[in-house]
């Protein structure tokens, strides 16, 4: 319990106190200061005290200051009271009836709409150190999870990030109905290495049409080909010549898909 009024208030209560009023768990913070959950365990217990520069990031964290979390004679006001008395302050919360912004200092930062679609907030944006998840709509985060999701690691409708998952992927590392990145894997693929039903790469893998410098697939166009159906890429390629044989094995192929990969077989000819 933390000790109020005249008696004095360790650094350990005084943690415990910002920690639950702002909702935060063990690891939550750690992950903010960059630290194990044993450490702040450690803080709260004070059996260890955090070095000068966590100090200083926990003082921006919880818009206090360094002598109000280290002086014993010093009293943390509840939350509501601290707002009160500092009214104007660039780390506080701000709230206003469409969306909570939150800014932690040293890069974290929270902006979450109050508008909901089936409950879920319109935009969530969360960013900072640890792992930073942001659950939205429109998502934006570390790890970002949402219809139009952006962030190092993206899973979602429309995603781009690091790592991507979801119905169109643009990646690094994208996994997807339409994915293209460095490393590509989906129904339609894209990428310097592509897996997929369709796939169009440096080397491509395909279980119908694939097209790359090295081709894998039952229809394979490229320079070094290997499947059932197969169309070496040489010097000079006429115009049309590879459009007729994707349709002489594959007729229903989507003509937008049909195009571009006869484009691209095409203009690997002349590199």
């Amino acid at each position: 319990m933390c000790r109020k009024g005249m008696e004095n208030m360790r650094l350990g209560d005084k943690l415990i106190q910002l920690r639950r009023e702002r909702g935060y768990s063990q690891e939550q913070l750690a992950n903010m200061l960059d630290v194990s959950r044993q450490s702040v365990s450690k803080w709260e217990a004070d059996q260890s005290t955090p070095e000068i520069n966590k100090l200083i990031m926990i003082s921006d964290i919880f818009s206090i200051t360094v002598d109000s979390l280290v002086k014993e004679d010093i009293e943390i006001l509840p939350l509501d009271k601290r707002h009160e008395k500092f009214e104007v302050s660039n780390n506080s919360d701000k709230v206003n009836n469409n969306y909570t912004t939150r800014t932690y200092g040293y890069g974290f930062y929270e902006y979450k709409s109050k508008t909901k679609v089936f409950g879920i907030p319109l935009v969530h944006i969360k960013t900072g150190y640890g792992i930073q998840v942001a659950k939205g709509i429109i998502a934006i985060g570390n790890i970002s999870i949402g219809v139009i999701s952006l962030g190092g690691i993206s899973v979602g409708g429309l995603c781009l990030g690091g790592v991507s998952m979801g119905l169109l992927a643009f990646a690094g590392l994208a996994l997807g109905g339409i994915a293209l990145g460095g490393g590509a894997i989906g129904i339609l693929a894209f990428g310097g290495m592509a897996l997929g039903m369709y796939s169009v790469g440096g080397f491509a893998l395909a279980s119908e049409v694939a097209v790359g410098g090295i081709a894998y697939g039952k229809t394979a166009i490229g320079s070094l080909v290997k499947g059932e159906n197969l169309f070496k890429v040489v010097d000079v390629v006429k115009e049309g010549q590879i459009e007729d044989f994707i349709l002489q094995y594959h007729p229903k192929v989507w003509k937008p898909l049909l195009k571009l990969m006869a484009f691209i077989g095409e203009m690997s000819a002349l590199t």
